[in-house]
């Protein structure tokens, strides 16, 4: 009982709560600008937690994690552009909705999406953390592979209307994916090796860039197109009601459980990230929203489908937390800055963590509770405010979202130059093929998943046929492997079934 008591008073004072609110803040602005991820804000403010406690230096990173992992869904509802990787699936839904005039009830739905999301993982993390870490153990080079699989699969699903182009968008993501040095011989490769060994291509593309190019650039580019042959009228900003009724969130109970879930168990799973997670969580909705008869089915402006992939994007932060306090292993990017700091702090995650360090263990539960709260307080008064966006003069709106896409891709390589001008370049690029893509009505999400999941799958592939000495049987003796393999199958010829079903 001690160890939670003294967890409870390391955060809430006057000071700790403070920090996690300005952290919270933090997080949203950096959340809600494309290229500025979690990550990036957690490592910005890394050193500000070393002169704190164990504690007060936690939750105050907590707070910036939970508030930028909320904060891109604002951008990805509002302008169709996700503020990072996690918010790409709530694009579909979120800005239907906001063309539909329901941008304060798109908005409204991710804000308790999120901390429905974010409680529900941190109730799992409490609960069942160590049972969750030693499931997540069972997931070797063959299971990552047959995941990653999975989440490559799920291009039948986002590109159902013309599942070829899909397929064909999807396989242009993992050629991007597959540029620069390969991972186990250190050859490169790219076109023209000798004249690109030693330009950034060599590292190959980096995700945010291409991110920020496809869906942001691309969008401004049509935008001017339309701006030029006066199709865009300005917009009408609904303001009458900001968030749905509460009757529609209950009613939603199945997708947020099964959203909570796969978000807890994804984050879990060291290397994977969100964006598995929130495709995933999607396709269930879809399922679910399909078989209850509903008219408006996700990706028309649904509602279920920004809550479900905002609930799982949520869920994912405390189950990144599970192996990395658990056992040492960060679940994703931003947990290993956070995993760093309990490091250089002196404590040691895992046995020793819980052993000697119990009021930690409960002081890191209460900032991730505080931190969601903060999380839907900010965000509750915010949404109120954010759809005022789209009452600025598309001509002026245009121009500053290519400024703040650039800089996003400038951002991240941050005094490296040379492949900061680089990361540039490639947004630019895949802007103006995005353009393209769009206005020949091929999907642009395939291509990102081509692009997140193409090393992960190829890594743990190569990695899995290498330790088992070449035998490729290997997927299909594992059950676990076995079962993605499987539901890997199942979303590839559902769509196409359902595509001869029209047809007939």
């Amino acid at each position: 009982m001690a160890p939670l008591i003294e967890g409870f008073t390391q955060i809430f004072n006057t000071q700790t709560i403070l920090l996690v609110a300005m952290g919270e803040v933090l997080g949203i602005i950096l959340g809600s600008l494309p290229g500025l991820t979690a990550t990036m804000g957690i490592a910005l403010m890394l050193p500000i937690s070393f002169k704190l406690s164990q504690a007060a230096g936690m939750a105050l990173l907590l707070g910036v994690y939970c508030g930028a992992v909320s904060g891109a869904s604002i951008p990805a509802i509002l302008l169709g552009i996700p503020g990072n990787p996690n918010a790409i699936a709530t694009v579909y839904d979120g800005l239907a909705m906001t063309q539909k005039g329901l941008a304060g009830q798109a908005l409204g739905g991710a804000v308790i999406a999120s901390f429905l999301g974010g409680i529900g993982s941190l109730i799992l993390l409490m609960t069942f953390s160590p049972l969750i870490a030693r499931f997540t153990l069972l997931f070797g080079p063959a299971e990552r592979a047959c995941l990653a699989l999975v989440g490559l699969t799920i291009i039948a699903s986002v590109s159902s209307r013309n599942l070829s182009r899909g397929i064909l968008m999807g396989a242009f993501g993992l050629t991007l994916s597959l540029l620069g040095t390969d991972p186990f011989s250190s050859s490169l490769r790219i076109p023209f090796p000798r004249l690109f060994a030693k330009t950034p291509l060599s590292s190959g593309i980096n995700l945010i860039p291409a991110l920020i190019g496809l869906f942001g650039i691309s969008q401004a580019l049509l935008d001017l197109e339309r701006i030029k042959e006066g199709m865009i009228a300005p917009k009408q900003v609904k303001m009458e009601r900001f968030f749905p009724s509460l009757g529609k969130i209950v009613r939603m109970w199945r997708i947020i459980l099964e959203s909570i879930g796969i978000g807890t168990m994804i984050g879990a799973i060291p290397g994977t990230g969100a964006s598995i997670a929130v495709f995933l969580s999607y396709e269930r909705a879809k399922k679910v929203t399909r078989r209850s008869k509903k008219l408006n089915q996700l990706g028309s402006g649904c509602l279920e489908g920004v809550v479900a992939p905002e609930v799982a994007n949520n869920a994912v932060t405390g189950g990144a937390l599970i192996p990395a306090l658990s056992l040492g292993i960060p679940g994703d990017s931003s947990t290993a800055v956070l995993l760093s700091a309990l490091l250089i702090k002196g404590v040691v995650p895992g046995y020793q963590l819980f052993s000697q360090n119990l009021y930690l263990v409960y002081a890191i539960f209460f900032a991730l509770f505080l931190s969601n709260v903060f999380m839907l307080t900010f965000q509750y008064f915010g949404v109120k405010w954010f759809p005022r966006v789209l009452s600025v003069p598309i001509a002026v709106l245009v121009p500053v979202i290519l400024v703040l896409s650039m800089i996003g891709s400038y951002a991240i390589q941050g005094r490296a130059i040379l492949a900061a001008t680089f990361d540039m370049g490639v947004a630019l690029i895949l802007g103006v093929i995005g353009y393209f893509l769009k206005k020949g009505d091929y999907p642009i999400a395939p291509i990102v998943l081509g692009i997140i999941l193409g090393g992960m799958f190829e890594e743990n592939f190569r990695r899995a046929v290498k330790l088992a000495e070449g035998n490729y049987l290997v997927f299909f003796t594992k059950p676990i492997s076995l079962a993605f393999i499987v539901l890997s199958l199942i979303s590839v010829v559902l769509p196409l079934l359902r595509q001869r079903r029209r047809g007939a």
